[in-house]
């Protein structure tokens, strides 16, 4: 399963530190590959966008991913005020924003990434 991870309105500093984040997850590690890549979409300006792609074996994976996302989401608070960074989460055609990363974010999050992918990427 392919899952995309962005950082709204970061230039690149605050995916890179998300992607160190996930590859030092102990929970992540041997259940998902890690990568630092660019988007193939572009933003409302044209410009490509840094994402981390997440390939994961299965999809109990997915939850472990939201979570160290959260994680890593509130250790930013103190850098970027408020909550944390807003990140864009997606799969195939299916997008969500976690904002607040609570638990019930996250099982929503959860719920919409693990429904039925229309991109025609292997789930």
């Amino acid at each position: 399963m392919l899952v995309q991870v962005r950082v709204v309105g970061d230039e690149g500093t605050e995916v890179a530190a998300l992607q160190r984040w996930l590859a030092l997850d102990p929970d992540l590690r041997g259940g998902a590959a890690i990568s630092y890549a660019e988007d193939d979409t572009t933003d409302t300006m044209g410009a490509t966008l840094d994402v981390v792609d997440v390939v994961l074996s299965n999809g109990i994976g997915l939850s472990g991913l939201l979570v160290a996302i959260a994680g890593w989401r509130r250790s930013r608070a103190p850098i970027t005020g408020a909550g944390g960074p807003d990140i864009v989460v997606r799969r195939g055609d299916v997008e969500v924003v976690l904002s607040e990363a609570t638990e019930d974010d996250i099982a929503r999050a959860v719920r919409a990434l693990e429904g039925p992918d229309d991109s025609g990427s292997p789930a």
